[in-house]
């Protein structure tokens, strides 16, 4: 009877809407090109639709027991979700830990130890997010666990929901419904405010996220209250409209945008539409019931597991290059999360398996495990005596970009002090902080001069004359009286065309101030393969440094990855430079030899100069400096 039962309840639309969801979650993650062209760049809203599918089945739940028994058992439904989740999960991190061992880099390793104790502690979207995690940047690809913050999201979700829930219910009554409406609302403003105010805090935490989960909930409220019976065609029609708009935001939103925001309500509402208009027998609910969807809808849960970190091992192997390459992935990912399927989740949800105090036995023996491992790799430094001169060299992204962060806090924008000193104003982008920190931090090498910076866009100072502001920002006092005070203004930046197009204009504007400008060319900008320099590439195949004849095969490597686009910029901006008879200072000379044609990678004491394909470490940026110094590529009048 059970069975039937089941058979009756099951809703096939459900299983649809996931398996397009974590389909398209990983065509995203999988970074898959074709013709230049980004396969679906709005993969990432497929975890918008799970928490609309998360909200829809939690409230049916918690709904219908309150209902029909006037009570709710807290203890059953914490249990059965914990069934859901954790068997799942653990050993997913379980199998990952030798792996990870063998494959990480120290720092990597100290990472994923780090998130394996938030993950299991239902916190880990706090964790990437304090770490400065921005998600879709290169570094994220490259770390197991990162995709384990929106299982946190849920998480908090599972153990507030049911508490603010059930007291609402009692207290409401008939109004539930507007109660969870408010909130909703309410939750939606704060995250259409953070999208810009602070995007990355806006994706990860749960007042951003708990509309969308609401948004499954209101439909628990709308079917309870509409016994509507809606013909086939009006369901094929819905339907198909729901099936647009998510199809849509998967194969044209941008990971740019800031989210969630009012675009996630696009694929938000198409899932709503399905679930809410579709019908047994019609077209389009007998096109969801495809057995090939059912089939990854059931192991979706699975695949959203194993995918991520898959993913991040293959691309610290460099094996995620060619198409055949991505094709054993795939086979991989979907071969373990069958077998995961079939052997952890699905014995570990019934009770004839194992009884729930074996399993909450069983769950505290693998917590504690998973915690000793996580603390053990934590107190060895991610065991870096496995590498040498790891002291100076790093493949880690965020290793370096910390350093930056901090060294951007400690120097500030310095005023301008000394009135015998030149005062030299460097303007632009995380380039221009580049340039700033080469020359602010060799200061003693330039006792004549004293350095500031403004950090902004170059075409956004174009109205810095008339109503100072940057890009219709005002600035600050004491950014208006570091550009008052200043006597050269250093322009230094990654050049966008409507920096190159506003670039006369702006020139002529300075020296209308009297302001003596330089202009500064582009940062080489060197090719990074697989998310890893070619200097990357060498130390993690081979433990070590390069010795000094591999050394200058790599320097003539580099020199050959120029990006093409680099020299277009940079010859437009020597046009710029001869049209309004302006100093130009040409990076490529501190950082590559013509005559040699080889580009240095590395500083004399074997520090990395620079931290990605165009940035520069702070070892780097006072070796760049010193080559300033030494050069006379500084010399102002």
């Amino acid at each position: 009877m059970k069975k039937i039962i089941n058979k009756i309840n099951y809703r096939p639309e459900i299983d649809f809407l996931r398996a397009i969801s974590v389909s398209a979650v990983i065509i995203y993650h999988a970074q898959v090109n074709l013709f230049g062209y980004k396969l679906f760049q709005g993969g990432y809203l497929g975890v918008d639709v799970f928490f609309v599918i998360s909200g829809y089945l939690i409230t049916s739940i918690i709904f219908k027991e309150l209902k029909n028994k006037k009570k709710f058992t807290f203890s059953k439904f914490y249990l059965k979700r914990a069934r859901r989740i954790l068997p799942a999960l653990l050993f997913v991190i379980l199998i990952s830990l030798p792996a990870t061992i063998f494959i990480l880099m120290p720092t990597g390793l100290l990472d994923f130890a780090k998130s394996i104790l938030f993950s299991i502690g239902f916190s880990s979207n706090f964790y990437f997010y304090f770490t400065g995690l921005e998600y879709g940047a290169v570094s994220g690809l490259l770390k197991p666990l990162l995709h384990t913050w929106s299982l946190a999201v849920e998480e908090q979700f599972y153990l507030l929901f049911p508490l603010l829930f059930v007291t609402g219910f009692f207290i409401f009554r008939k109004n539930i419904r507007h109660y969870i409406l408010i909130v909703f609302f309410l939750s939606f403003i704060f995250s259409e405010f953070f999208s810009f105010y602070n995007p990355n805090l806006n994706f990860y935490i749960l007042p951003s996220r708990i509309w969308e989960l609401l948004a499954g909930s209101l439909i628990v409220f709308y079917q309870d209250r509409n016994k509507i019976k809606v013909s086939n065609n009006t369901s094929n029609i819905m339907c198909l409209m729901g099936l647009f708009l998510i199809s849509f935001s998967f194969l044209y939103f941008y990971n740019s945008i800031p989210s969630p925001n009012s675009k996630n309500l696009v694929p938000i509402i198409g899932a709503v539409l399905i679930i809410i208009f579709s019908k047994k027998n019609a077209l389009i609910t007998n096109f969801f019931s495809n057995k090939l969807f059912i089939s990854i809808g059931l192991i979706s849960y699975s695949l959203y597991l194993w995918h991520y970190p898959i993913f991040a091992f293959a691309r610290n192997l460099r094996i995620t290059q060619s198409t055949t390459g991505y094709t054993i992935i795939g086979l991989i990912i979907l071969i373990i999360s069958i077998i995961s399927y079939f052997l952890i989740e699905k014995p570990f949800r019934d009770k004839r398996f194992i009884t729930d105090k074996n399993f909450i036995k069983l769950i505290f023996i693998f917590l504690l495990s998973l915690f000793i491992f996580a603390v053990t790799i934590i107190y060895n430094k991610g065991f870096e005596t496995r590498f040498s001169n790891y002291d100076k060299f790093n493949t880690d992204y965020t290793f370096y970009l910390k350093q930056i962060r901090l060294t951007k806090y400690e120097l500030g924008n310095p005023q301008f002090k000394d009135p015998n000193k030149k005062n030299v104003l460097v303007i632009g982008n995380s380039h221009g902080r580049d340039t700033f920190n080469s020359l602010k931090l060799n200061e003693e090498l330039f006792p004549d001069y004293e350095f500031s910076i403004l950090d902004t866009q170059i075409h956004c100072i174009s109205k810095i004359i008339l109503k100072f502001e940057f890009c219709k920002k005002k600035m600050t006092r004491l950014e208006k009286k570091i550009f008052l005070d200043s006597d050269f203004i250093l322009l230094s930046s990654h050049y966008k065309e409507i920096d190159i197009n506003a670039l006369e204009e702006i020139m002529s504007k300075l020296k209308m101030l009297n302001k003596k400008v330089i202009l500064t060319t582009q940062t080489p900008n060197y090719y990074f393969k697989n998310y890893f320099s070619l200097v990357d590439e060498f130390y993690h195949k081979n433990k070590r440094l390069p010795d000094q004849k591999e050394k200058i095969l790599l320097e003539k490597k580099y020199y050959k990855t120029k990006k093409v686009n680099s020299v277009i910029i940079n010859n437009e901006l020597k046009k710029i430079s001869k049209n309004t008879k302006t100093k130009l200072l040409e990076k490529k000379k501190l950082f590559c030899n013509e005559k040699t044609k080889r580009c240095q990678f590395l500083t004399d004491q074997n520090n990395k100069i620079y931290y990605d394909n165009y940035h520069l470490t702070i070892q780097g940026a006072i070796f760049i400096g010193q080559k300033i110094f030494k050069t006379g590529w500084l010399e102002l009048d």
